[in-house]
């Protein structure tokens, strides 16, 4: 029986593409105009589309921790990492999440179901934190895995396996939840029941190809949770 959730964060609490597609082109037109590169290139570099204006579900800025995705970038343009560091930092805070709605209702549905909440995110942990803080979830979560807090970065498995063994539950009472094929590696690496979500940028059929199961968004999993018997229907 489940008795624990572990999320990741982006596009799973958050919606992905409602997050960063509007910012990904204008940040890359300036980073061109700055370095003398190529937008088209510095935009697959980062997996966007400039023609599409799409984030592209195998790009580094989908699959892999930010401090990889600048140190590609910072290679393709021919930047220390440092400067790249600094000048993403500064334009990236005009960014704002866009959590999935109803968040604060499962969470605390979740809790008062006797259930355990984690965060196992590729950010790093102060990020996550604060992005955690804006949308009011930080109370609720047991435990918060960042990509620097010790434990690598998804699709290792091993943060989605300490959160299970340092809470004392068993590997298969804990249920990861992820929008990306990542975090579903992390989940079947670690001998969690992977559940996929369709907040990211992957579609069902992808995702069905490694979680046991793909619901629309998070705040389907109290139904889904219900139906397992996991927790009790709504009064």
């Amino acid at each position: 029986m489940i008795r624990a959730i572990l999320f990741d964060k982006d596009g799973t609490l958050t919606d992905f593409r409602a997050t960063w597609e509007w910012w990904m082109p204008g940040m890359i037109a300036a980073l061109a105009r700055d370095s003398g590169y190529d937008p088209v290139e510095i935009g697959a570099a980062f997996g966007f589309d400039m023609k599409t204006g799409r984030i592209l579900s195998d790009g580094l800025f989908v699959t892999a921790p930010g401090h990889i995705t600048t140190a590609r970038v910072a290679e393709r343009i021919g930047w220390e990492v440092n400067r790249l560091s600094a000048w993403l930092g500064l334009r990236s805070r005009e960014v704002r999440q866009v959590p999935v709605p109803g968040l604060p209702r499962l969470f605390a549905e979740l809790r008062e179901g006797g259930l355990a909440i984690g965060v196992l995110t590729n950010a790093d942990e102060k990020e996550a934190r604060h992005h955690l803080q804006q949308m009011g979830l930080a109370p609720l979560v047991d435990r918060l895995i960042g990509c620097d807090t010790g434990f690598g970065a998804k699709p290792d498995p091993a943060g989605a396996a300490d959160f299970a063994d340092a809470l004392g539950f068993a590997r298969n009472e804990v249920a990861m939840v992820g929008d990306g094929l990542t975090d579903m590696a992390a989940a079947l690496g670690a001998g969690l029941f992977p559940v996929g979500v369709l907040t990211g940028t992957l579609d069902r059929a992808t995702l069905s190809t490694h979680a046991s199961v793909v619901l629309p968004d998070v705040t389907h999993l109290t139904d889904w949770l219900i139906a397992q018997g996991i927790l009790r229907a709504r009064s």
